[in-house]
């Protein structure tokens, strides 16, 4: 089969929709697809990077196509970015002959990026598959990036709609986000289906706590550090558990890591620097072959999910910290995704945004006896290795996409 995937990000990228797409796409290789990727020249986070424009690995042909790299400094400077990578792959997919490909793969990064696929593929003649990883614009107008009533809402509504409709498949992350798209959008049932993302950790670091390598680099000694690691995003508030680091400044033992970038990395350097927290670290994004020991150096993993955005987004870091067999803090509403994942485990902390005092009670409680957080740490680890194994969802998810072609021939 031959097929077309477009996505700002892939491949060497760390960011987490990089690091899935490529392990589907390699995947799809490997079973003998022809799969070439349009992407972005430049690393989500670092513009001052810039990888080749063509490259072949793993059977996967990369196309990676100008465009502007000014980066996140401003919201202009975004929009330039954003507006040039959108016209190029607009470009690139407008000059494709007819049924050139048997199926073409978007995401939601960018936005705008799978309307512009799915009505092109429906005038070329090729079979689409949506990829839903963020509900958009309901994420945006939910966490008030964008206003709901604004000429801006209804366009992206219209426009999300669009890609909907000419969509032949369309894969999301949980029940949550099905049930919303068929509620509220009206999608047939069976035309959705549901595959939790995986964890992107390649081995698992089994030695000792306090002779973990990332540990004695940065100094951890043997406090026990809770961990935020990933995107900080405007969909994750983080004052909760910042509120909590303030909390325990004065608690020797305890030590907040925060890994990652975003737009909210700044709040938690602002708010370092304020309240002069040393029991803040930040570090940037780690590669995929050295997360294993990054995430093996926490003592519990942080999982936040915003207020009213349950089925719009799905933070994966939880299948990550439950494959490292961490005990796992959860701030954000219930049911979700995480909530659900959590109610077959015990001892693991959940709270909502704001309840910093029962955050602290929780985790003084849990931290007075650390063989209960080993204890919570291999069960986690067990629920993972028996209902997420990345090789199962990742053959899931090839399989559903070799049986949209398929039903055509």
């Amino acid at each position: 089969m031959r097929i077309l995937v477009i996505s700002q990000v892939f491949y060497p990228d760390t960011v987490s929709v990089a690091q899935h797409l490529s392990d589907l796409c390699f995947t799809l290789g490997k079973r003998g697809h022809k799969v070439t990727v349009i992407t972005s020249r430049f690393p989500y986070e670092e513009k001052n990077v810039k990888y080749s424009p063509l490259e072949y690995i793993n059977d996967v042909t990369i196309k990676r196509i100008w465009g502007t790299g000014f980066g996140k400094k401003n919201i202009f400077f975004r929009l330039m970015d954003f507006c040039s990578f959108n016209l190029y792959v607009f470009i690139h997919l407008s000059l494709l002959k007819q049924k050139s490909y048997d199926l073409i793969i978007g995401l939601t990064v960018p936005p705008l990026l799978s309307f512009f696929g799915a009505n092109l593929a429906k005038k070329k003649s090729i079979k689409f598959c949506y990829w839903i990883m963020d509900m958009q614009p309901e994420l945006s107008i939910n966490s008030g990036m964008i206003k709901k009533d604004s000429i801006l809402a209804r366009i992206f509504v219209r426009l999300a709609n669009s890609t909907l409709n000419n969509s032949d498949k369309i894969i999301v992350l949980d029940r949550f986000m099905k049930s919303y798209l068929v509620k509220k959008h009206s999608v047939a049932d069976e035309k959705i289906s549901i595959v939790p993302v995986w964890s992107v950790i390649d081995n698992v670091y089994h030695g000792r706590r306090t002779e973990n390598p990332f540990r004695i680099e940065n100094g951890f000694g043997d406090k026990i550090v809770i961990m935020y690691s990933g995107n900080h995003s405007y969909v994750h508030p983080l004052s909760t558990l910042l509120n909590l680091a303030k909390e325990l400044k004065d608690v020797e033992r305890f030590l907040f890591v925060f890994i990652g970038g975003g737009v909210r990395k700044k709040e938690v350097t602002e708010f370092k620097k304020k309240y002069d927290l040393i029991n803040i670290i930040q570090l940037p994004y780690q590669p995929r072959e050295k997360i294993h020991f990054s995430l093996a150096s926490s003592d519990l993993q942080v999982v936040i999910l915003g207020d009213g955005l349950v089925g719009f987004t799905h933070p994966n870091k939880i299948y990550g910290a439950l494959f490292i067999g961490r005990p796992i803090i959860y701030i954000g509403p219930s049911p979700s995704h995480v909530s659900e994942i959590l109610s077959e485990l015990t001892g693991n902390i959940i709270v909502t945004h704001g309840e910093t005092e029962e955050l602290k009670n929780k985790l003084l409680n849990l931290c007075n006896d650390f063989s209960k957080i080993e204890e919570i740490g291999k069960k986690n680890q067990e629920m993972a290795y028996n209902k997420f194994i990345p090789e199962l969802l990742i053959n899931e998810m090839c399989t559903i996409i070799e049986n949209i072609t398929a039903k055509y021939h």
